[in-house]
């Protein structure tokens, strides 16, 4: 196992929007979404994040299949 981090930003968001509250969290991805990350086939551009119950869910994130 690697011990190498991405880390991924939306820099355009704090240009667009007001933010209010930041958090930190991980996400739970299969091995071919990781390979597609790291190969930068990821689009944050539209992704949003909201709470349903307790739990934050991120919406509108796109990432392609790995080929």
């Amino acid at each position: 196992m690697s011990d190498e981090n991405i880390y991924i930003k939306n820099k355009k968001a704090y240009f667009e929007y007001h933010v209010l509250d930041e958090y930190v969290a991980g996400l739970q991805l299969l091995g071919t979404e990781i390979k597609s990350i790291r190969q930068g086939k990821a689009n944050i551009n539209d992704a949003f994040c909201t709470f349903i119950g307790s739990q934050l869910y991120v919406r509108n994130l796109h990432i392609s299949e790995y080929s």
